[in-house]
């Protein structure tokens, strides 16, 4: 009862106040007088490299605005790390996507795409997301009500957790309910998060409950991760709104929900599809010194180019460019520029994602989605026959079940696809001992295994350019978009892949007098408490 009257008092002080989320923010066009479209006649031709989120979120504003549109995707499927693609097992075609992912209520640019799409149907939310620890009991975290009454409900809801555990972290409260997305990473981005928790003496038990556990999904090392980056993704994921933690799952893999669509409205604009072309090296117009072309179909000319490669097409297409133009100064100079500002970027360690199909399914009680962020090489389990239709539609004809194991950080070198349920499955007995005592068989599995996500480890933010800094280095009709950058707003994952796609055509359409297209982003800035 004592602990209820404190909680009730604090929030009664906290609501007057007067602290309030700040809304999301309109970023305008530059040119609002500017027509929407190209003018009647004229043609400009664009080469996107890379089809993930990126490419093909800079080629929906591009094409739609009348551009002719070429997109080169080094791989064999469209749309990067959403990828869904059709593999056989037990004598079914199923689509197996690159791995689990959430959209978020502050997803603001993919809602717009989503509703340009006609999608919003082939999504369904996602309730309350649910933890375990090694010691600490599971937890079942959700923001409800109005701020700061969601943050404090979440408290008073915990079965770990006493008001005292929050109070004993309010030095770190400043740099949350008063975040500045313009001044956090100078502040912070030469500390780890839990380097930055020790200084703000973070209780233990607050830390490793409510905020170590979102290290585990940022496929990063936990270690070194930035406490600037992260404090951001509180702002992004739960602070900016008490929905901002609400999120959605997709009702269908997401090649048949998002991939597809999108790139049947891309097609009708005229968009083209070069698959299993990588782009090498570019072709720069000595005299001019504008992006023209690339290496293995010289023939081709264009007016722009946008960069959405991952990270190792990015160092690579660049460092093949230097070479080839060593000996002009200025061009060499100029991607100099660019390659030295992104040479302290680097990739995450290595992941798998392991997808397995049993003869039977787990209690009822089992989440549809468990993140495990203390059961390392285990992070995340997903339940695939609760999530998506057709492996529900098998697990209904079967009795049996289709689970995803995400495994980040993986630390055990490379193994046959074979090995890996022997190395995970006593981490997953811990997790779940019942498909151990009821004798689960494995009827087939498949494993994706990659090492594509950008490290955002302490320090790397000096190298981590905007969308436009390949224009401010003296090449104007190149644009760059991905994950890897950085944005000047809270901007994280899938939205920050689509975020950096639209200012990269924005870049382009500013250069051809068409009308940009508003970006609606997440408040740079903390709740506050006046």
């Amino acid at each position: 009862m004592a602990r209820q009257s404190i909680v009730l008092l604090l929030g009664a002080l906290l609501a007057l106040s007067s602290a309030f989320p700040k809304p999301p923010r309109v970023i305008n066009p530059l040119n609002p007088d500017d027509p929407i479209k190209l003018p009647s006649g004229v043609t400009k031709r664009v080469l996107i490299a890379g089809g993930g989120l990126a490419g093909l979120s800079a080629a929906l504003e591009l094409s739609e605005r009348g551009y002719d549109v070429t997109i080169r995707e080094s791989s064999d499927v469209i749309g990067g790390r959403l990828f869904a693609k059709p593999v056989v097992r037990l004598n079914r075609t199923f689509h197996v996507e690159h791995g689990f992912h959430g959209w978020f209520h502050n997803y603001h640019q993919f809602k717009d795409i989503r509703q340009r799409l006609d999608i919003d149907d082939h999504f369904k939310p996602w309730g309350a997301v649910d933890y375990i620890f090694r010691h600490y009991k599971p937890e079942s975290i959700y923001s409800e009500g109005s701020y700061p009454f969601n943050l404090l409900g979440i408290i008073m809801r915990s079965p770990n957790l006493q008001m005292g555990d929050a109070v004993r972290s309010t030095l770190g409260l400043p740099d949350l309910i008063w975040f500045d997305h313009n001044t956090i990473y100078d502040k912070y981005d030469n500390l780890t998060l839990g380097e930055w928790a020790e200084l703000k003496m973070i209780d233990k038990k607050f830390y490793e409950i409510i905020m170590q556990p979102s290290l585990s999904v940022t496929v990063n090392e936990r270690e070194i991760i930035s406490a600037a980056e992260m404090l951001m993704y509180m702002q992004l994921y739960f602070l900016s709104d008490p929905k901002a933690d609400v999120r959605e799952v997709t009702k269908k893999n997401y090649y048949s929900a998002v991939i597809e669509p999108w790139c049947k409205k891309l097609q009708s604009y005229g968009v083209k599809f070069d698959m299993n072309s990588p782009v090498k090296s570019f072709i720069i117009d000595e005299k001019t010194g504008m992006v023209i072309g690339e290496d293995s179909n010289p023939d081709e000319k264009y007016d722009h180019v946008v960069m959405a490669t991952d990270l190792i097409g990015v160092h690579s297409v660049l460092n093949a460019t230097l070479h080839k133009y060593k000996s002009n100064l200025n061009i060499s100079a100029k991607l100099s520029t660019i390659i030295n500002k992104i040479s302290g970027l680097h990739l995450a360690p290595p992941y798998k994602v392991f997808r397995a199909w049993f003869d039977k399914q787990l209690n009822d009680s089992s989440p549809m989605i468990l993140e495990t962020p203390d059961f390392t090489p285990v992070n995340l389990i997903a339940q695939y026959h609760l999530l998506e239709d057709e492996f529900e539609k098998w697990a209904n004809e079967t009795g049996g079940s289709v689970i995803e194991f995400h495994l980040y950080t993986w630390k055990y070198g490379e193994v046959p696809d074979s090995e890996v349920w022997s190395i995970i499955s006593p981490t997953v007995r811990e997790i779940y001992p019942e498909i151990f005592d009821r004798e689960f068989n494995m009827l087939a599995y498949h494993v994706n295994s990659f090492q594509n996500f950008p490290s955002f480890e302490r320090g790397s933010h000096k190298y981590r350019p905007l969308s436009n800094f390949a224009a401010k280095s003296g090449f104007p009709n190149l644009a760059l978009a991905g994950d890897w950058l950085h944005t000047e707003y809270p901007s994280a994952l899938m939205e920050r892949a689509v975020s950096t796609g639209r200012e990269a055509a924005n870049q382009l359409l500013l250069l051809d007098h068409v009308r940009q297209a508003a970006l609606t982003v997440t408040s740079s800035h903390g709740p506050g408490l006046l």
